[in-house]
């Protein structure tokens, strides 16, 4: 840096002044400047230049692809959006079917239960009446048999006579319609 302030130092000897612009640098400088140039534009700018637009294509064509891939999800989301709505409608059909099966096998077992108590009501019916017959039969087979049985002691002998026998079972027939 030393070397700066000594140009100076010699520039102001000579009477001038460092800054001072003479013809002659102007004229070199314009000639490095333009050769420079001419070598920088024939070298390195072509392919500082193929460099850029190639990186600026390669952006373009992300952004391009990046657009493409943003549209096919919103595609896909739509889509899923859409089969889940469908899904979604679909298993509250089902819920809904299986609701209503549901309550026809309710229903279906409700009214075969009731069925199936009836016909055993009336078949309990049957027999309680054949049961109660049967006994009723079989209390006055036993009455007769005790009238027959106290009349033949009152008598002192035994009827045999099948006549004896229907007027004791009209006489307890008679009185059980009379109870």
């Amino acid at each position: 840096m030393q070397w700066v302030f000594l140009l100076a130092a010699e520039a102001e000897s000579k009477g001038g002044s460092f800054t001072d612009l003479k013809p002659a640098t102007a004229i070199w400088a314009w000639i490095a400047f333009l050769t420079t140039f001419a070598i920088l534009s024939k070298v390195a700018w072509p392919g500082l230049a193929a460099k850029m637009e190639a990186r600026e294509n390669r952006i373009a064509e992300g952004l391009k692809a990046a657009e493409e891939a943003e549209s096919r999800a919103e595609e896909i989301a739509a889509k899923q959006e859409q089969l889940l709505a469908e899904a979604r409608q679909e298993a509250q059909k089902l819920i809904a079917d299986a609701r209503a099966a549901a309550e026809n096998v309710k229903g279906d077992l409700l009214r075969q239960a009731q069925e199936e108590i009836g016909a055993e009501r009336e078949r309990a019916k049957k027999e309680i009446g054949l049961e109660r017959a049967k006994a009723v039969d079989e209390l006055r087979q036993a009455a007769v048999d005790l009238t027959l049985e106290a009349s033949a002691r009152l008598l002192q002998r035994e009827l045999r006579d099948e006549d004896h026998r229907r007027l004791a079972r009209e006489v307890v027939e008679e009185v059980a319609t009379r109870l």
